[in-house]
């Protein structure tokens, strides 16, 4: 009879969420434009057929480093850099109607790109240690790389969204290689964080057009969050020299200078300020001026805070259950969660035949850390885990099986 036991064990096992999760492959470190799933690219099509996607050419480079469109390409209502007809062509921090870039009035909007990095961490224990909550848009390279770091942030309560795979300009990309630059770095916070799917996502460079904008939400319900306030703090590196020419701060003071007149200046439109985890100048020019940040009185927040929505797909919010039967790249039928009792209903009283799947993403994580990594020793692509990679016991110790 124990035999009969263990198989049924082993059976439950190989159907469930988690061991689908665990069996994902991620793209080798760096690729641009990374080649992506056939399920996205079949959501894609749908759309595409259905006109809910721009068709025009994608940008190119010039020799100064900027998008523009080539001529040619036809820039009508379809194609505009935002939802406003007085843009037209790619330049950077174009936000449309549909997009977020100003927080309500006396609130602001905590946020930080291109992480997670060896420099994150005292960013991640600062902000737990204030109770301040703060968005992190994650690029999928970095995620590979800094596993570790990666979990640091999730148990610090950090709230994480999408900066795309390889840090490119987007509306450079062909629709697959934008559809690959988006879903693989969802797909690796989704797989690294115990089944987290990400709702909100930043371009590059703020470097979006309508078609761009519109393979982000039509594929993966993505909403793009901007910025207007920008602090340059990405200039200064970690010798204290300054990376950029005539702009941008030339020392750390220069940069605390350039947060602190945030602070004291006018209220409304309430602020969603772009800096960056990317040296430990950058996060210490935000530890720095963060008390006065609050002595000015402004109702900081991360992202989805400011507008009370759900921090996930799938998830209400930090440590909260996790629905994982919404699937990455489903498109807009992937409805974002409102309330953890939703998600709560769901967990007790499941479906005749399916199994548990809602679970904790920190619990998670902190289980298969070890697992986790091992996947980012490698510049390869491989998988996140073999399938006998995490004992029998583990799943059954957790209640991860029917």
């Amino acid at each position: 009879m124990l035999w009969l036991v263990t198989l049924g064990l082993l059976t439950s096992t190989l159907a469930s969420p988690l061991y689908s999760r665990q069996t994902s492959t991620l793209p080798a470190p760096g690729t641009r434009g990374p080649a992506p799933k056939s399920e996205w690219v079949a959501v894609y099509e749908v759309a595409k057929a259905a006109g809910r996607i721009s068709t025009f050419a994608p940008a190119k480079l010039s020799g100064a480093g900027n998008p523009y469109y080539p001529p040619g390409v036809d820039t009508g209502e379809n194609g505009f850099v935002t939802d406003s007809p007085s843009f037209v062509h790619a330049v950077a921090a174009c936000f449309g109607d549909s997009d977020i870039s100003d927080a309500p009035d006396g609130m602001y909007g905590v946020s930080f790109d291109d992480g997670p990095l060896p420099s994150s961490p005292a960013l991640y224990q600062f902000l737990q240690k204030q109770n301040q909550t703060a968005t992190h848009f994650f690029i999928g390279t970095n995620i590979v790389n800094n596993p570790d770091v990666f979990r640091q942030a999730l148990a610090s309560n950090a709230h994480i969204g999408v900066h795309t795979w390889s840090h490119p300009y987007m509306t450079t990309l062909n629709d697959t290689q934008v559809l690959g630059e988006l879903g693989w770095t969802v797909q690796a916070i989704h797989d690294l964080s115990g089944g987290l799917i990400p709702k909100f996502w930043r371009p590059p460079y703020g470097d979006a057009d309508n078609r761009v904008r519109a393979i982000a939400k039509e594929v993966f319900n993505l909403t793009l969050v901007g910025w207007n306030r920008d602090s340059d703090d990405w200039c200064l590196n970690e010798s204290g020299g300054s990376s950029c020419g005539s702009y941008g701060p030339k020392s750390i003071e220069d940069l605390e200078n350039e947060l602190r007149s945030w602070a004291v200046g006018g209220v409304s439109p309430g602020i969603i300020g772009l800096e960056h985890e990317l040296t430990s100048k950058s996060v210490g020019g935000f530890i720095n001026t963060y008390a006065g940040l609050k002595q000015h009185g402004w109702d900081a927040r991360c992202i989805p805070d400011l507008f009370d929505l759900s921090w996930y797909l799938n998830s209400p919010g930090d440590s909260q259950p996790i629905d994982s039967s919404v699937g990455i790249g489903a498109g807009l039928s992937s409805s974002p969660a409102t309330t953890s009792s939703n998600l709560d209903a769901a967990a007790t009283t499941p479906s005749p035949g399916t199994p548990s799947s809602v679970t904790s993403p920190v619990a998670a994580v902190e289980s298969v850390s070890q697992t986790v990594q091992h996947l980012a020793s490698s510049a390869t692509p491989r998988p996140a885990f073999s399938s006998f990679s995490v004992p029998l016991a583990f799943f059954v110790a957790a209640g991860l099986l029917a």
